[in-house]
């Protein structure tokens, strides 16, 4: 359609370059590539009928830029024009970020899917930020008295157990993840230290459905997790969290947050949106913007106690107790 209204509407009246230079190659990536892929399908060269991935894309658009833009004016009466390659790469990103939007619509309600990024996780953290996430992690772990049983939940790579238990090694926890590698890169890491996992229950679960014990826990914790669900998933996993707190309980949460104003307000605003816009298009994560949990915390008994603020104000480190 776009092709047709360029061709018969646009072109002859309208004389900008764009229109009758580039327009149509940035339509080959979104027109082509679908029906390719759907032939690979049919002659059993593709395994799954899911939307392009960025993989197939780059690979398109490098293979169809040499074909027309460098082997083409060989054989036919073309000329190669570089600026048409720009044009296949500007129509296959754009149409990449569409099609993962779409796709993000049908499985948002799935849980996000960390497995393939385990094994990544740790580097990926230190090259962008450094120490910056384990030190809001450990903000409170030197004033925290000894837990009697821990609950923290999307522990990822295991940095923070392995603090808990180097300070704490008699306490039981119990680790819930829905990722099963994660939870596998975090016992790998006990082993590296030398720390005693047998004391560790470890729970692959989303914590959506995951029935947690009432009364159960003296020490709940949530470090950049709760940033990954929409206000509405929020508002069932926060009062069952909270039931499954002891008596005057303390719950560590360590998270991103955007500052009231200035240019730490925009730093912050610009990090979150890349932020997201990976983690949907990386592990289809179900948020697309930062809820903060205050409210629902006050609404399940717990007290700030203290907070601590870092980076700029982008990170935040909580102490929060049972009243």
């Amino acid at each position: 359609m776009l092709y047709a209204i360029n061709r018969w509407l646009i072109k002859p009246h309208c004389h900008i370059v764009f229109f009758h230079s580039w327009f149509n190659d940035t339509l080959l990536i979104p027109c082509a590539l679908p029906p390719v892929l759907l032939a690979q399908r049919w002659l059993g060269l593709r395994s799954h009928d899911r939307f392009p991935t960025l993989g197939e894309i780059t690979a398109h658009v490098i293979g169809w830029s040499i074909l027309f833009e460098v082997i083409g004016p060989h054989i036919l009466p073309t000329v190669g024009d570089p600026w048409d390659a720009v044009a296949y790469a500007v129509g296959g990103t754009v149409a990449f970020f569409w099609w993962r939007w779409i796709e993000g619509r049908k499985i948002a309600e799935r849980p996000a899917n960390f497995d393939w990024l385990a094994p990544h996780y740790r580097w990926m953290e230190w090259i962008l930020a450094g120490p910056k996430l384990q030190r809001c992690r450990a903000a409170f772990l030197n004033s925290l008295p000894a837990p009697r049983r821990a609950l923290i939940v999307g522990q990822g790579h295991g940095r923070f157990l392995v603090e808990l238990l180097r300070r704490h090694p008699h306490v039981p926890c119990t680790c819930v993840d829905s990722s099963r590698r994660m939870l596998d890169v975090t016992r790998r890491r006990l082993a590296a230290h030398g720390l005693d996992a047998g004391r560790v229950e470890f729970v692959h679960a989303d914590i959506l459905d995951w029935p947690a014990p009432r009364g159960a826990y003296d020490l709940v914790v949530t470090h950049f997790v709760l940033d990954c669900f929409r206000p509405e998933q929020l508002a069932k996993i926060m009062p069952a969290l909270a039931a499954a707190a002891a008596p005057e309980a303390r719950w560590l949460l360590a998270d991103f947050q955007e500052p009231p104003a200035g240019f730490a307000k925009w730093r912050a605003r610009a990090i979150l949106e890349v932020m997201y816009l990976f983690f949907h298009w990386a592990v289809a994560l179900p948020a697309s913007e930062l809820t903060a949990p205050d409210s629902f915390l006050a609404q399940c008994g717990f007290k700030l106690r203290e907070r601590r603020t870092f980076e700029w104000g982008l990170l935040h480190s909580d102490l929060w107790v049972l009243a």
